[in-house]
């Protein structure tokens, strides 16, 4: 599965590796925990969340009381916040435990969260879609420790991919269905986002923008949904290289390993199949890539365990 791609660099074979044969109908959300050097990620329908550490068997967690888990953040203390259809939920891999957080979208029907990441000030970043992707419903939400929630943008299908520059002074958000990677300029010290610009812009050939990730030289990776691949772009836009994949679905990724340069990758079944015995190919895998870029270590969410939240929207 040797692929070559083009890069300012030199001309590399990457090879994608199966990391683990999970079989997800739709993986999501890779994110690499540093300190416990472990790869987590979901199945969005299954629902459930994956952990894996090397050389160890993949353990699950299946969520109960919510149809969907489409993405989570790391939180301090060793909890995750899960973003799930019920809302924004913690939860302790420790003991199993669920406790409800906030909830932005106010349970509005057929509107559910996607993508969710932290920024480089630990503030928590998570979009919603329309369930049938048909109207432009989705919000982009930041959600500080009370659980207040600031609207960033609106009027999407789908919010995918939250990403940051290596500085934090740029946010990198997919409109899937606008087919473009959108840029913003952000503060430290406000949620509100300025300069909306287009970074990239996505071809019916390209597939649908989906998850994005950032490394520490400050390129920008996107998986295309639909189009078998990655691109990784520079901070100015251009495209620096492509990755062929051996499946259509290609959700999303992230950098970790012990020198943070492996590229895990999520993908799902192949569009239009809908149980596993009907998927042929390796779809629904977890990938694992050498890329030799650096990625960055991921925030927790500055939430302590005496702290209640306060939630409503500004």
């Amino acid at each position: 599965m040797d692929v070559s791609v083009a890069t300012d660099r030199m001309m590399t074979s990457l090879v994608p590796e199966f990391f683990a044969q999970t079989r997800d109908r739709l993986g999501e959300s890779p994110m690499w925990h540093a300190g416990e050097q472990a790869i987590y990620w979901v199945d969005v329908y299954g629902p459930i969340l994956h952990r894996m550490r090397a050389g160890q068997p993949v353990e699950n967690w299946t969520i109960p009381g919510t149809e969907f888990i489409s993405s989570f953040v790391f939180v301090r203390g060793g909890r995750l916040m899960l973003s799930v259809d019920t809302g924004l939920v913690l939860f302790d891999p420790a003991t199993s435990s669920f406790t409800p957080f906030c909830d932005p979208n106010a349970g509005r029907e057929a509107v559910l969260y996607n993508d969710s990441k932290l920024d480089r000030y630990g503030r928590l970043w998570v979009g919603t879609l329309d369930l049938a992707c048909a109207e432009p419903r989705g919000i982009l939400y930041c959600v500080d420790v009370t659980g207040r929630a600031t609207v960033g943008d609106s009027g999407f299908t789908a919010c995918n991919g939250p990403a940051f520059s290596p500085g934090g002074d740029v946010l990198y958000f997919s409109d899937s269905y606008g087919r473009r990677i959108l840029a913003y300029d952000l503060a430290p010290d406000s949620p509100l986002l300025r300069n909306r610009r287009v970074f990239a812009s996505i071809t019916v050939d390209d597939g649908i923008p989906d998850g994005l990730t950032v490394d520490a030289e400050g390129g920008v990776w996107c998986a295309h949904y639909g189009a078998s691949r990655l691109t990784r772009y520079a901070p100015d836009g251009g495209v620096v290289s492509v990755i062929e994949l051996p499946c259509p679905a290609v959700t999303s990724m992230c950098l970790g390993g012990p020198d943070m340069t492996t590229l895990f990758v999520t993908t799902g079944w192949s569009p239009g199949v809908q149980k596993a015995d009907d998927e042929q190919g390796p779809g629904g895998s977890l990938f694992a890539i050498e890329t030799g870029i650096p990625g960055l270590r991921e925030a927790e969410f500055p939430l302590t365990r005496d702290q209640a939240p306060k939630t409503g929207l500004i």
